[in-house]
């Protein structure tokens, strides 16, 4: 969701590049600028968006962008190849070496995990692994119930404790799969926002607990 509203406001910051014939400095900082708060509405991090921009701003002010014939799709190419290499150029797959290997979502509310944990386990069951859903988000009002038709539907098991403590939830579900032969655990955490210290604090509960 919030990378679709980033990839809206990119489109409209390039819109305004491709109405100019030629770029300015000025053109091409009041563009970064518009990137930068695109990419802070999306929840990336400030240095992180202060860092990409201020690298695209120093090679589309580069002799090469500014006597080109088309600067503004120059631009573009530019902060698509930031881009590609900010998020990660190279496919990597997950290293499922553990027994079983834990896998722990975590993100802001409404990001999509539990959807994502459905289509992870699917993968994984494809694979010939025999993956585990876990519940451990709590707080949100059917959120164990929305997990529990997602696993129905892609055929994997659910593992859930109502409302108990999200550590004490993680560490029992690696102690059924074990039991059970589940080689791959998928814990569905709650959403949470980086200024909330309690929620933060679980996290790392739950990775000090199950060590995904």
């Amino acid at each position: 969701m919030a990378f679709e509203g980033l990839s809206d406001k990119l489109s409209a910051a390039f819109k305004k590049l491709r109405s100019k014939g030629k770029l300015s400095e000025k053109d091409v900082k009041e563009a970064m600028r518009e990137v930068r708060l695109a990419l802070l509405e999306a929840d990336v991090n400030y240095k992180v968006a202060k860092d990409f921009t201020n690298k695209i701003s120093e090679r589309a002010i580069g002799e090469e962008v500014m006597n080109s014939l088309t600067p503004s799709q120059m631009v573009i190419k530019i902060v698509n190849q930031e881009l590609v290499s900010l998020m990660g150029g190279e496919t990597s797959r997950l290293d499922l070496s553990g027994s079983p290997s834990v896998i722990m979502l975590c993100g802001l509310q409404g990001s999509g995990k539990t959807t994502h944990a459905g289509k992870l386990a699917f993968s994984q069951k494809k694979k010939g692994h025999r993956p585990l859903l876990v519940a451990c988000d709590i707080y949100r009002p059917a959120a164990i119930k929305q997990l529990e038709v997602v696993a129905s539907k892609v055929g994997v098991p659910l593992f859930q404790m109502g409302t108990t403590n999200p550590v004490e939830i993680a560490k029992m579900a690696i102690k059924h799969a074990k039991d059970h032969g589940n080689d791959v655990v998928i814990l569905d955490t709650a959403g949470r926002l980086h200024i909330d210290n309690e929620l933060m604090a679980e996290l790392e509960n739950i990775k000090e607990a199950v060590n995904p």
